[in-house]
């Protein structure tokens, strides 16, 4: 969510009461007194190494195995660059698969930092071998100076050569630097805001990984996830693809230096562990790469609808109204969701005694339950910590954590505190072996179905980790109060008009007060002006003894200033740091010298901390709901995350509704991410009508599909403007109607990694023109999506590759030829889409609000033949929530060879799969039908589209043939 942007000035303080000593004691800690208020902070350490000058190692010894070989080397001479070398290093390299090479280079006594595997469980080094002979890659050792070369055995395509770029080993720097082939495309390397394919021909190009809140998405820079992996792509005639994983939380700089003709990674220490992937295809780097990190886990059928959201819900009251406004507009909404508003001021596990309290909230979600939609809640990892005025001693979650030591702490046991949305908070250690239980114990309380909120699925949200904290020295008190953090609490209200669906809440009813008590406004006004005093009390500064910014004796800390500075954008610029706002690493997040419970610094795995919150999350929702799929949704991510991600918060403006499609591809194409989506209409700033319809319509084409804004923009609900409805509403059916296709394919990727987000390069490879093009998208293996990019248009220009597509809508017959075509009149109740020919695609047939009803509705199987007269699809039926389904599954494959569509597979699933009809979209005549060899006679051909449409009503529980003849 968005930092609050307050200038740092020191607030009065002179009314404010004293802070027991004790208390200062342990805020100011050992410093040196700097005046009152902000302090310049000089940068510590000197950045400047001398890379280029270092002559690198040699092999010592190597050792040859069957399945690769292992090897010492020996430092040529003395580099220094941004500290002691390494002396001695130690190298293994193994065939682990026929498309999977590996290099591990470590430090001969195992002191570097290793990738831990609680966060994925990375294959071991001999986990999985192949001989050298049975492996589809190649690798070539130069002895002096060391450097490898890594390449394709079919075509001699090289992958990774490090010849002539020596090794830099030290503890806080490590170098690797490769040549790139002629004609390399670099996809991934998420998570960032640019160009799919990476710009590194531009001078000076940088792909910084370091998890950081990034509020509107700004280019060039860093943003809340670290996947160091990229595709490396080759159109044209010759195409290929092939894939680099670099296993290392370590924050780094990725250059392409000599106009793009290399790749070098520049980490802040550990281990070289690089995985190379042989393709040869986009789509198989995608699937090898997943063997390494690990597949999503399947989705609930839920999930996958229409979400609503926002920052600044005056009340549980306003929640439900949105619902029913939704219901009232006739737009699909499955899941209402609500921000931070709903905690007793931001405090995590809480909720707001006056405006969210427990029975008015416990309603709302059983309505919401009763028509078949669900709530999700946001949970920050930032734990109210205390203040000199407020205190934390009765705050269970606080405490409790506390007592277990669960909580980041400095040497001496006590809290390390930062600022987010409560003021002062303690950030949870998830690596400490208590960690689960205690965030379990924490869910089994606050979220009981039976006496809490019970909720489906949970939002993660500021967990990379964020801090309002501009700087390491700046004081949590004084930032607190200028911040206004926690933000000053809206009053209770008198509910203004009764709720359709929502009996309970009546015109004139007093939020705060328990149903059925009195709707007085006279209480309500004296009720309001106590809040107001105790607010003033809570929120009044502390005095200045307590905050003064200090001069830590700890500023040339190695590990809170590394002697190698990544590019690490921080905004807005404070004292600390230069000019162009490039940061210390600790600004803005947690503090970089942390010892965690697992013996590891924050240094080296800040980056995993997102991943880490997801996975106890994910646990502890699945204790909650045994047997059934856990929902969660993240902002910070690494490779192997158990989450769905949302790609943070975005700006109302059209470059960052196209730039929604090129971040879905990091994440849904390269990374291994299939449920992942932007705000739609953005999240900061003020959208307008026309966005705001379009978006509705792209949005519905991210496999996470949620309108959500913050606090300070204008309501966006779909609902509000005459287009927007339109829009929403159209969107939301197709959405619907889709929805099995989307589950399907989602499975796929679940099952093996196939991407569920398909650049039109991965699917035309041979086309040169589709490498540059990221305003259009495959949703899944079959559908071409080309929104609207421009304000207040209603035509597009869209690309269509040589090859036979078919409107969606109309099922006409659209040839393709590797040219930019112009679409008219594309009014806002539509979005072009495109069957590709060779697809079979499973629909719903009628219309639902919901994920519920729309599993009622029968199927109908539209037939979109290629040029050759062929056509395949992929249906998947089950519960929809499960974990363990046993043999209660369909897995269904539609073949169609010209004449006979074959529908085969397991028939395990015995709901919710009545078939319809079937269309045959590109019939030129009108043709006899026979299913399983009978005449079928309810059969109507459409000479205009050029369909035949089969009746059936039969169920989808046996394999069946329907031929044309």
């Amino acid at each position: 969510m968005k930092l609050s942007t307050s200038a740092l000035v020191l607030a009065a303080a002179s009314q404010a009461a004293t802070v027991p000593f004790d208390h200062a004691q342990r805020l100011l800690r050992p410093r040196q007194d700097a005046g009152n208020g902000i302090i310049d902070i000089p940068s510590p350490v000197n950045h400047t190494g001398q890379p280029d000058k270092c002559t690198g190692y040699k092999v010592d010894e190597l050792q040859p195995l069957d399945t690769g070989f292992d090897g010492t080397l020996l430092l040529l001479g003395e580099c220094n660059a941004y500290g002691p070398d390494y002396e001695r290093l130690k190298i293994q390299v193994r065939y682990e698969t026929h498309d999977r090479l590996r290099v591990r280079i470590t430090d001969a006594e195992g002191k570097a930092h290793v990738v831990p595997d609680d966060v994925a469980q990375w294959p071991s080094i001999d986990d999985h071998t192949i001989t050298a002979d049975e492996s589809n890659l190649a690798i070539d050792i130069v002895r002096e100076p060391f450097g490898f070369k890594v390449h394709r055995k079919a075509d001699g395509e090289v992958l990774f050569n490090t010849e002539g770029h020596p090794l830099i080993f030290e503890e806080q720097y490590v170098r690797v630097r490769s040549a790139l082939a002629e004609g390399s495309n670099i996809q991934g390397l998420a998570q960032h805001s640019d160009n799919f394919t990476l710009p590194i021909h531009e001078d000076g190009y940088t792909r910084t990984l370091w998890t950081r809140d990034a509020y509107g998405i700004p280019g060039r820079t860093n943003l809340y996830g670290s996947h160091p992996f990229y595709v490396n792509q080759k159109v044209g005639e010759h195409a290929s693809a092939s894939g680099t994983f670099l296993l290392s939380s370590q924050g780094m700089d990725v250059k392409f230096p000599n106009n793009g003709s290399e790749i070098e990674y520049n980490t802040l220490g550990g281990i070289v562990d690089l995985f190379f992937f042989n393709g040869p295809t986009p789509a198989d780097v995608a699937r090898q790469g997943s063997q390494v990190w690990g597949v999503s886990e399947p989705v609930p059928y839920w999930s996958l609808g229409f979400h609503s959201c926002r920052y600044g819900y005056l009340d549980i009251a306003h929640v439900a109204e949105v619902v029913a406004n939704y219901t009232a507009a006739g737009i699909p909404l499955e899941v209402q969701w609500m921000d931070i508003d709903y905690m007793k001021d931001r405090w995590i596990q809480t909720l707001d005694p006056d405006r969210f309290a427990l029975e008015k909230v416990r309603y709302v979600i059983d309505q919401l339950h009763a028509s078949n939609q669900h709530m999700i809640v946001m949970v920050d990892p930032s734990t109210f910590s205390g203040t000199p005025n407020v205190s934390a001693d009765s705050y269970e979650t606080l405490q409790t954590g506390k007592e277990q030591g669960i909580f980041m702490a400095y040497p001496d046991g006590s809290l390390y505190e930062g600022v987010v949305w409560p003021g002062p908070t303690a950030f949870p250690d998830w690596t400490h072996e208590r960690a689960q239980a205690w965030w379990d114990a924490e869910f089994a309380r606050f979220f009981n179905p039976e006496t809490g909120v019970d909720v489906s699925g949970i939002w993660l949200d500021m967990n990379e980790p964020a801090n309002f904290l501009p700087y390491l020295e700046a004081n949590i008190y004084r930032v607190s109060v200028e911040r206004e953090m926690p933000p000053r609490r809206p009053l209770p209200r008198l509910i203004p008009r009764s709720i359709p669906g929502f009996a309970a809440f009546t015109a004139g009813q007093n939020i705060s007060a328990p149903f059925g008590s009195s709707n007085s406004s006279d209480e309500t006004a004296a009720a309001n002006a106590t809040r107001r005093s105790l607010h003033k009390r809570q929120t009044q500064s502390p005095p200045p003894s307590v905050v003064d910014d200090y001069l830590s004796p700890e500023l040339d800390s190695q590990w809170l200033y590394p002697p190698y500075r990544i590019q690490d954008r921080r905004a807005p610029p404070s004292k600390a740091g230069d000019q162009e706002g490039l940061k210390n690493i600790s600004d803005f997040s947690a503090r970089t010298d942390i010892v965690q419970a697992n013996g590891a610094r924050t240094y080296d795995e800040h980056n995993l901390y997102g991943s880490r919150h997801a996975i106890v999350t994910h646990n502890a929702l699945v204790k909650r709901r045994p047997g059934k799929r856990a929902f969660t949704i993240a902002r910070s991510s690494f490779s192997g995350t158990p989450s769905s991600i949302w790609m943070g918060d975005n700006l109302s403006t059209w470059e960052q509704y196209i730039q929604t499609i090129r971040q879905m591809f990091q994440f849904a194409a390269v990374a291994g991410v299939g449920v992942v989506g932007a705000d739609s209409c953005g999240f900061g700033g003020n959208t307008t009508e026309t966005l705001c319809a379009r978006w509705a319509w792209l949005g519905a084409f991210n496999t996470f599909y949620r309108n959500h804004n913050e606090l300070s923009s204008i309501s966006q609900e779909f609902y509000l403007w005459n287009l927007t409805t339109i829009a929403a509403r159209a969107a939301g059916h197709v959405r619907l109607q889709l929805l099995d296709y989307t589950y399907s394919f989602l499975q796929q990727h679940a099952e093996d990694g196939t991407p569920a987000i398909w650049p039109l390069s991965w699917v035309h490879p041979q086309d040169r023109h589709t490498i540059g093009l990221e305003a259009q998208f495959y949703y899944g293996p079959h559908l071409l999506v080309s929104p609207v990019v421009d304000e207040n248009s209603t035509s597009v220009a869209i690309y269509l590759p040589a090859t036979r597509y078919y409107d969606f809508f109309t099922l006409a017959s659209v040839e393709g030829n590797g040219t930019t075509v112009t679409l008219s009149d594309v009014g806002y109740d539509t979005m072009p889409l495109h069957i590709k020919g060779g697809a079979v695609l499973p629909l719903r047939y009628g219309k639902a609000m919901t994920t519920a009803e729309n599993r009622q509705l029968p199927f109908r199987l539209v037939v979109a033949p290629d040029a050759s007269g062929g056509a395949h699809g992929y249906l998947r039926l089950d519960d929809g929530e499960s974990t363990d389904m046993g043999d209660n599954v369909s897995d269904i494959n539609l073949d169609f060879d010209g004449c006979t569509l074959r529908i085969t597979g397991t028939f395990g699933y015995g709901e919710c799969n009545t078939l319809d009809s079937i269309v045959f979209a590109g019939q030129e005549a009108r043709k006899r039908v026979f299913v399983d060899g009978k005449a079928c006679h309810d059969v109507v051909y459409d000479k205009h589209a050029k369909t035949i449409t089969v009746h059936l009503a039969r169920k989808l529980d046996c394999e069946m043939t329907v031929k044309l003849k």
